[in-house]
């Protein structure tokens, strides 16, 4: 009968450990947060990350996990405009090494800091696409623009050699890889494209014809 009684309580103080444990470790699931990086201040696209404008702060590691940024964002490129308090995801920061460089254009359309641009070089008589999607970081003249850290040598050749570039704003997308275009072939192609462009436009509708006058309206009464 002792015997019984001690299993029984010995059975008694391992379920309560058990469930104890289970507990415990449920509150501190409930109370475990995970590192994240929010911004303090608005940021527009290509924007350096610096200490003021970041902190670190933790957030609960409980319900549907998210993705954010837990490595530190300082000196990294924002990858789009985004507004103060915003939890940091890696998608939010530009992945190359990008070096900042000025760009003496002939001619651009008006452009605001964050915009993205195509530029185009001319040479020997034919134009060609050198940079695609590079994000203005300063919209003077010169312009100041983000390029592949490896090709800063390139861009700067073609400044020191006074290469005529001309800038169209553009997202990337449906702009054809060309590997360049002759002046010829550019007038032909546009001309070809406007032909096409009016022989499918609807023509505009005749106005009808003036309805016929009745016998003797509007001339002297008959007799």
């Amino acid at each position: 009968m002792i015997r019984r009684q001690v299993v029984a309580i010995a059975l008694t103080v391992v379920v309560a450990a058990v469930i104890g444990l289970l507990y415990l470790e449920a509150i501190a699931q409930s109370r475990a947060t995970r590192p994240a990086w929010m911004l303090t201040r608005d940021v527009s696209t290509g924007a350096l990350l610096e200490a003021e404008d970041v902190k670190q702060i933790r957030i609960p590691d409980t319900g549907d996990r998210f993705v954010v940024l837990q490595r530190s964002p300082l000196h990294r490129r924002a990858a789009h405009d985004m507004r103060a308090g915003t939890l940091l995801t890696p998608d939010d920061l530009l992945d190359r090494d990008l070096a900042q460089i000025p760009l003496t254009v002939r001619a651009a359309p008006d452009l605001s800091v964050g915009d993205r641009l195509d530029v185009y070089a001319a040479v020997g008589g034919r134009t060609v696409l050198v940079g695609r999607h590079l994000v203005v970081v300063a919209a003077g003249r010169p312009l100041s623009v983000l390029v592949p850290t490896a090709d800063e040598p390139d861009w700067i050749s073609l400044q020191a050699n006074d290469v005529p570039l001309f800038a169209a704003k553009s997202d990337g997308a449906g702009v054809p890889d060309e590997g360049g275009v002759v002046v010829d072939d550019a007038v032909e192609e546009l001309a070809d494209a406007a032909r096409g462009a009016v022989a499918g436009a609807t023509p505009a509708a005749a106005p009808p014809p003036p309805a016929a006058a009745s016998p003797g309206a509007g001339g002297p009464a008959g007799r």
